[in-house]
């Protein structure tokens, strides 16, 4: 008997009451995933899909298998941030398909109207976990293939050197700030900053 009151008591507590907010559309919820998705960091995968080429205009994050994406609009660009991926355009991996693993600034016409996508291999190739503007993104601690990127001497030329080559293996111009980390003796690039243009 008590089981039973239990059970009642948790039905009737899941229900909603008059005037409170009902779960929202699976349209909504979807863009709150992308929107709320953590940021990538060593062993994550993510391949961002851009409306424009050359890494802009509206953009998508994709971090796992996607069959329908219902982008709404042609995808010119994507930056692959890491791992390998399949993108198809047809839906469940149907139509035309090809497999990417590097930065795809301008994509052939063939390939704009892609419908689904999924990652195939490249896992622990991450990047870092960042901060992405309109105009610049921020590395904290950026990663090549999933590890720091040591400078030597812990010189500023080295790191600013590193630092415009992982901007520019990232789809950016150029870094236009970054530092040192002293860690266990050893010296990382940290605090980077891309950007399009030194101002």
């Amino acid at each position: 008997m008590r089981s039973i009151s239990a059970v009642l008591v948790a039905a009737l507590i899941a229900l909603p009451l008059p005037g409170m907010a009902q779960e929202e559309p699976a349209a909504m919820s979807q863009q709150q995933e992308e929107r709320f998705r953590p940021p990538p960091g060593a062993g994550n995968l993510e391949a961002i899909v851009h409306r424009d080429a050359f890494f802009a205009g509206p953009f998508i994050s994709v971090t796992n298998a996607r069959p329908d994406l219902n982008l709404g609009w042609d995808a010119r660009s994507i930056r692959v941030r890491s791992g390998e991926w399949q993108i198809c355009t047809g839906r469940n991996y149907t139509g035309r398909c090809t497999t990417i693993d590097r930065d795809q600034p301008s994509l052939s016409s063939q390939f704009r109207s892609i419908a689904s996508m999924r990652p195939t291999g490249g896992w622990d190739t991450g990047v870092g976990q960042s901060l992405r503007g309109a105009a610049s993104e921020f590395f904290p601690s950026p990663l090549r293939n999933g590890q720091r990127i040591e400078c030597r001497g812990g010189s500023s030329s080295c790191a600013r050197s590193e630092a415009n080559s992982f901007c520019r293996s990232m789809g950016w111009i150029m870094a236009r700030s970054q530092g040192i980390e002293s860690t266990g003796g050893r010296s990382f690039v940290a605090d980077v900053l891309c950007a399009r243009s030194l101002f």
